[in-house]
């Protein structure tokens, strides 16, 4: 991993820790970013514009929450149905860890680890059929409390899950606030540890990781090809610069046109995820600016 030093196992674990603030007292140890509505709009629209711009026809949906305050930061449609495609992973995760009482076995833990840091769908397959498919989605809707989350119509396609930015941001904050250890440390390690090359040998470097490149950061990514469209989603949680807690809730979710490819897809979120770092991480930012 070109950053490894920003997401072992112990950082991310910290950073996990710290993204309680029940444990924590999170909000006294770092100062919170603050955008006046007119910045908020421009920063939305310059992110869209991005995206656009790097694959025209793209439609973009955008939240991004301090989940410390639950100050929404960023939102652009961020009621709008997306595919989840690998993104679905955390309910899949979820649901497994928590029909183990939150105290998964060995077997279990070394599935859910392999399946979100190298997004390995063979594990994913085999969860989804274990564990009831399609009603995975449903009980994790009721048991997260979201709004707009949607099982497959065709219950064996998982990837067809439809949800919204607002709803991933709010898995997110389920996860770092509600999960109990050992499943939030497993389930934050995996993400904070992502392989560069998922199992199906594509880079799911794009958006936050490539973007907010040096910073600590734990992300779920997801990408799929259909015949009318190609979905790519950039997803995590990232910190306000190195070695920072995970504080900020990002959720870029889009559907691009069928024949863009891989590289020019995840470039596109990468420009739209480009803006945030100078807002959220803005020493890092400057520090990338002045060795340029």
């Amino acid at each position: 991993m070109a950053i490894a030093h920003a997401h072992g196992p112990e950082a991310v674990a910290g950073a996990a820790a710290a993204a309680a603030p029940a444990a924590t007292g999170f909000a006294a140890t770092a100062q919170a970013v603050a955008l006046t509505p007119a910045a908020a709009t421009q920063l939305a629209q310059a992110m869209q514009a991005a995206v656009q711009a790097a694959s025209p026809g793209t439609q973009v949906g955008i939240d991004v929450t301090d989940t410390a305050t639950g100050t929404q930061l960023v939102g652009l449609n961020t009621g709008q149905q997306f595919y989840t495609a690998s993104v679905v992973k955390l309910l899949i995760a979820l649901d497994a860890l928590n029909s183990q009482g939150w105290q998964p076995d060995s077997a279990t833990s070394a599935e859910i680890s392999q399946m979100l840091s190298a997004s390995d769908d063979n594990i994913a397959d085999s969860l989804w059929d274990a564990n009831g498919g399609d009603a995975i989605v449903s009980r994790m809707v009721s048991l997260i409390g979201l709004t707009n989350t949607q099982p497959p119509l065709d219950p064996d396609e998982w990837g067809e899950t439809l949800t919204t930015p607002q709803d991933v941001v709010t898995i997110y904050h389920y996860i770092t606030t509600v999960v109990p250890e050992p499943s939030r440390d497993l389930i934050m390690n995996a993400l904070g540890g992502a392989d560069q090359i998922a199992a199906d040998g594509t880079n799911q470097f794009f958006g936050i990781p490539d973007a907010m490149t040096g910073d600590t950061w734990a992300i779920k990514q997801g990408w799929m090809t259909l015949d009318t469209s190609t979905t790519l989603d950039t997803t995590g949680l990232v910190g306000s610069g190195p070695g920072q807690p995970l504080r900020y809730a990002v959720a870029v979710l889009t559907t691009q046109p069928s024949d863009v490819s891989w590289t020019a897809g995840g470039a596109a979120l990468t420009a739209a995820v480009a803006p945030l770092q100078s807002v959220l991480e803005p020493t890092s930012a400057a520090a990338a600016q002045a060795k340029a």
